[in-house]
């Protein structure tokens, strides 16, 4: 009678361990983890921290799958419609600024190159208040990162 009872047990529990270790193939933890990055960067200038936004994640994540899929060449081809876009939204819009790259695996490897190239680092160090991540992988496994910022 103990055993019966114990195996549904045993294996009850071996699948609740092995669902909890299993993390599925996504990239929102990389896209908060770009944001992390540039906000522990930015904390570190005395910069205010960004806040993300759906409408703006939308716009970078587009651009991403777009290089991803060979829509557009790597780069920032179509930037003037993704900031006339960012302005339809934003009441009190100031500017907005953009970082693109490709061939990091991380979010913390994405930030650290953008931190030691001069454009990039004004981006990430300019007056905005919002921030936008869009990540996409090609079918090598390549991921393509944008992050756009916006006041």
């Amino acid at each position: 009678m103990k055993r019966i009872f114990l195996w549904p047990v045993i294996i009850g529990l071996s699948l609740l361990f092995s669902l909890n270790s299993f993390t599925p193939p996504n990239t929102s933890n990389l896209v908060y983890e770009v944001l992390t990055q540039t906000n522990t960067f930015r904390k570190s200038k005395g910069m205010n921290t960004l806040e993300m936004r759906g409408d703006l994640n939308e716009l970078a994540k587009k651009h991403s799958e777009d290089m991803a899929k060979g829509r557009v060449g790597f780069g920032h081809a179509g930037f003037g419609k993704r900031f006339a876009k960012a302005e339809k939204k934003i009441r009190n819009f100031h500017g907005f600024a953009e970082n693109v790259a490709y061939g990091a695996i991380s979010g913390k490897q994405v930030v650290m190159m953008w931190e030691k190239s001069p454009g990039h680092r004004r981006n990430l160090l300019g007056p905005y208040k919002y921030a936008g991540i869009g990540i996409a992988k090609n079918k090598q496994g390549q991921i393509f990162f944008t992050e756009v910022f916006a006041d």
